[in-house]
């Protein structure tokens, strides 16, 4: 046991250097994995958890953690505390991590940027935003008074969690051009705990799950299970699923998901706009009928009811796990979906 942890350590080395040479090639990704080895990997896994009732991949995160719990709590009441077997499992199991992450998952962090394969130049002006946003808050408000017949009313969503799922999996055209095959996502068994660190969902990249936030407002499931579900579909990069989740929202034949969709596009181009110009942003939010508002307050204080002082530590975790994969921008990678969006739109 201890050569295989040894030997593991090892292998460290030459994970670290395929990955920078991946880093740099990425049509090899992009032909060999991304459209190659992971989509066979995914209809494996997808035909062993499809029919789970329940994440698998949240139950083994259930049980690491109080592994790990039971491991330290055990070294702790030790009299003799060696270092150098914590190390060897510490640095073997990190290894074969990094291993199972990246063959499983992972490499799709490295494949062609999506603006490259959609001929999107990502170039854009303040006018271009401004315009962008304008069509957004004429199309939300459309949707929001066809829904509810009154402008300061929010929308209710008139279906359960598992029908939200099922009118978003239905037109995912994704997964039917690339992979003859349809994503899936579960309600995680841990939504009040991902709630507290600020998670809306998240994808399992060693099952494969595609997780979602089961407390939130329906109005963030929607986008957030189409996000989720995109990762699923090998588009690793935060902002390229954040914008598959506007576009297959908005393409959605569902009037209900199209007003998720366009009200978070709306959301996105509004702060990018607040940033560069608050002026001209606070001008337009007087646009949005209140109905809308009323929606957004609804998942502001959603939010504000799991805040913590141990939020932050998690998102700057989560942000230094972004960049360590390529995306240099970090959390605010999300952000920048909305030049895909003014792209789309124009």
């Amino acid at each position: 046991m201890k050569k295989i942890k040894i030997f593991l350590i090892l292998l460290l080395l030459p994970q670290w250097i395929i990955l920078n040479i991946l880093k740099n090639n990425p049509l090899w990704v992009e032909f060999y994995y991304s459209n190659g080895l992971y989509p066979r990997l995914f209809r494996l896994k997808h035909f062993f958890f499809q029919y789970l009732p329940f994440s698998l991949g949240d139950l083994i995160y259930i049980f690491l953690i109080i592994l790990a719990l039971f491991g330290g709590i055990h070294w702790l009441r030790k009299k003799e505390k060696k270092i150098s077997p914590i190390l060897l499992n510490l640095g073997g199991g990190i290894s074969l991590i990094l291993l199972f992450f990246n063959l499983s998952w992972g490499l799709n962090y490295y494949r062609l940027p999506l603006n490259e394969r959609l001929e999107y130049d990502l170039t854009y002006n303040e006018k271009a935003l401004t315009k962008t946003l304008e069509q957004l808050i004429t199309s939300a408000n459309d949707l929001q008074e066809r829904l509810t017949d009154h402008d300061s009313l929010p929308v209710v969503f008139p279906f359960s969690n598992q029908g939200l799922n099922m009118r978003i999996k239905k037109e995912y055209k994704i997964a039917g051009k690339n992979y003859g095959i349809q994503p899936l996502a579960k309600p995680s068994l841990i939504s009040t705990l991902i709630s507290y660190m600020g998670y809306a969902g998240y994808l399992n990249p060693f099952t494969l799950e595609a997780q979602v936030n089961a407390k939130m407002p329906k109005i963030s499931m929607i986008t957030t299970t189409a996000h989720e579900m995109a990762h699923q579909m090998g588009y690793a990069a935060e902002n390229e699923a954040n914008f598959i989740a506007f576009m297959h929202s908005v393409e959605n034949n569902d009037p209900y998901i199209q007003y998720a969709g366009y009200t978070f596009g709306l959301r996105y181009c509004y702060y990018e706009l607040a940033k560069v110009n608050p002026e001209k942003a606070q001008a337009l939010s007087k646009k949005i009928h209140p109905g809308i508002l009323k929606n957004f307050k609804e998942i502001r204080t959603f939010w504000e009811a799991y805040t913590n002082p141990f939020e932050p530590l998690l998102k700057k975790g989560y942000d230094n796990y972004l960049k360590a994969n390529g995306q240099k921008s970090g959390i605010e990678s999300y952000n920048e979906m909305v030049a895909y969006i003014i792209h789309y739109l124009r």
